[in-house]
């Protein structure tokens, strides 16, 4: 739990580094273990818009996940891959959901005028 809180509370803040996609991977490799599938990418929901048959996801995962990325070293992450970061993110805490207490939604951002 404290590897999920821990990415969880990056992906929030925005201060993601190359790393976190080694840490993801590990939390996807466990739960795929624990629920009894093979693949960690059986634990990577499906985006019909973006990835309607769970590639591209999986695909980022083993690319980014086996680079040479250091802990003492770290490398932030472009924007991009943030974006991609935060939607497996989210994809799994929306399919396996924790204790709300531990992975509070952030809160809508409020529309023109004050409207949501």
């Amino acid at each position: 739990m404290a590897v999920l809180t821990d990415l969880y509370q990056a992906a929030q803040s925005g201060d993601l580094y190359t790393y976190h996609f080694n840490m993801l991977r590990s939390v996807l490799e466990k739960s795929a273990s624990f629920h009894g599938f093979s693949k960690f990418s059986a634990c990577i929901p499906t985006d019909d818009a973006d990835d309607p048959e769970g590639v591209l996801h999986a695909r980022l995962i083993n690319i980014l996940s086996h680079g040479d990325y250091s802990l003492f070293e770290p490398v932030p992450m472009g924007d991009e891959n943030k974006e991609h970061f935060k939607t497996i993110l989210d994809g799994f805490l929306n399919r396996y959901p924790f204790n709300p207490d531990l992975f509070p939604q952030p809160a809508p951002a409020a529309g023109p005028a004050g409207t949501p």
